[in-house]
């Protein structure tokens, strides 16, 4: 069983979510900066090439940076705030 609180579980959610939340914002801004001072309006993209864009921007950053600081840094942002660390256990499949 899991004896981690959760205060501290939540703690680590809310970090990581507005460190998520602050990313988005600021890939807006450049976004919008990029529509408005070089496309010079909003240009038109398919449904294909806007879930293209949304996904090289947006999903697939956010699951890098999570997963190397959980990989590399032991640990993301909030989970260093809410003092939790990971614990690796060695574990051995076998082919049955």
């Amino acid at each position: 069983m899991n004896n981690i609180p959760i205060k501290n579980r939540l703690i680590e959610l809310l970090v990581d979510y507005l460190i998520i939340i602050v990313y988005l914002v600021l890939l807006l801004i450049v976004n919008l900066g990029i529509i408005l001072f070089i496309f010079k309006g909003m240009p038109k993209y398919t449904e294909m090439q806007a879930q293209l864009i949304a996904t090289f921007t947006s999903v697939k950053p956010i699951i890098l940076i999570f997963s190397y600081l959980d990989y590399f840094k032991n640990g993301s942002i909030g989970k260093r705030v809410s003092g939790l660390k990971l614990i690796s256990i060695n574990v051995v499949f076998q082919n049955i």
